[in-house]
């Protein structure tokens, strides 16, 4: 290869790509939008769930459990009734996702010791947070009685019955994420998704856009080769996609607070390794398109199986045996896992090295189909 033609073309790609304002904005505004809107978008923590009470018992323990409910941040009371018709309408209209029914003998059968029972009616239609609601509801419930067996006098039967009964105390650690918040798991994915779209699109419809201008016929009668070409197109995207993943890394860990507990260097290892995979994708778009449009549609259909089968929303595991293979060689499923582990772990190269081997040895051989691909559509 020449370097001189090389960076001859090098330099004309990044003149032709920073000269248009709309594609600057492209390249490196909608990113950033896209990031804020991903951020707070999100965001699978469960709070604030609407909730009714019907409490046929109306005492002060059923009272202090509706208000323990409330209290406790995951559930907002938005009405108290007796009717439980009353209730399921609200739950029929959307009103409401879970109704606490507290039955008439409540508060007696707790008093004379015998099991008192409580229903929580969920919502199913959203399954994360009807599951999560009725995880929450059995903690809060289970507390609250524990804590007021302790105390109430009404209640020595159940403090006796307590006394006689061997004690478990639970202590729960939480490691990497003790905050349990969701937005530290996704925004480091959402890293993976802009980089992705971006070098496929900028790839793409670059060696597409040549083709549609005219000006291919005029690259291919030059000394220069296919090889020096692909490298001369693709070199000025990289850069392109290093630039958003710094600006990217910054607003996740600045803005969003998302803590980075591994090495910055191993990070950028990771993402070379994963943009050529994407950037040769991109160019094998490319060879089947005649088109801007069609590079771009090409791009939709690679890019949406790509997320779903990759870790983004839901783990690998969980998808179905029959297409679980797809994920196995998708490349975004690899570096997403090396993003995840680098952000929230800290883990180094020594537990990584699978997912790095996997992409460094994808990476030269789709590079290397891309261009014999390109070499047939120019002969």
């Amino acid at each position: 290869m020449n370097l001189r033609r090389i960076k001859a073309l090098l330099h004309k790609e990044i003149i032709q790509t920073l000269r248009n304002k709309r594609l600057r904005f492209i390249i490196f505004g909608a990113p950033v939008i896209q990031l804020f809107l991903f951020g707070y978008a999100a965001n699978t923590d469960v709070r604030e769930i609407r909730t009714a009470v019907c409490d046929r018992s109306n005492t002060s323990i059923t009272r202090g459990i509706a208000d323990a409910f409330k209290a406790s941040g995951y559930f907002r009371i938005v009405q108290r009734t007796t009717d439980l018709r009353t209730a399921e309408s609200l739950m029929d209209r959307g009103d409401i996702q879970v109704i606490l029914v507290i039955p008439e003998e409540f508060t007696h059968d707790l008093h004379r010791g015998r099991t008192a029972k409580l229903q929580m009616i969920v919502e199913g239609t959203d399954s994360i947070v009807a599951s999560t609601a009725l995880s929450y509801g059995r903690m809060i419930i289970a507390a609250h009685l524990q804590k007021l067996g302790k105390t109430a006098p009404a209640l020595d039967i159940v403090r006796q019955t307590v006394k006689r009964l061997p004690q478990v105390v639970p202590e729960t650690r939480v490691w990497f994420n003790p905050d349990l918040k969701s937005r530290n798991f996704f925004v480091p994915g959402v890293i993976v998704l802009l980089l992705t779209t971006v070098s496929l699109v900028l790839t793409s419809s670059a060696i597409v856009r040549e083709w549609e201008a005219g000006t291919m016929e005029q690259l291919i009668v030059t000394p220069m080769r296919p090889t020096e070409l692909i490298v001369g197109k693709t070199v000025p995207f990289f850069l392109i996609g290093m630039i958003n993943l710094i600006f990217i890394f910054l607003i996740g860990t600045l803005w969003f607070q998302i803590p980075f507990r591994g090495n910055i260097f191993l990070l950028a290892f990771a993402a070379t390794l994963y943009l050529i995979n994407a950037m040769s994708i991109g160019i094998l778009i490319s060879t089947i398109s005649r088109t801007q449009q069609q590079a771009i549609m090409g791009v939709f259909l690679y890019t949406m199986p790509s997320i779903l089968l990759s870790g983004f929303i839901f783990p690998v595991y969980n998808i179905p045996v029959a297409v679980r293979w797809i994920a196995y060689i998708n490349p975004m499923s690899y570096f997403l896992v090396a993003v995840r582990q680098i952000f929230i772990k800290g883990v180094g190269i020594t537990i990584l090295w699978p997912q790095l081997l996997f992409l460094a040895v994808t990476g030269p051989i789709l590079l290397g189909i891309s261009i014999k691909q390109f070499h047939q559509k120019l002969d």
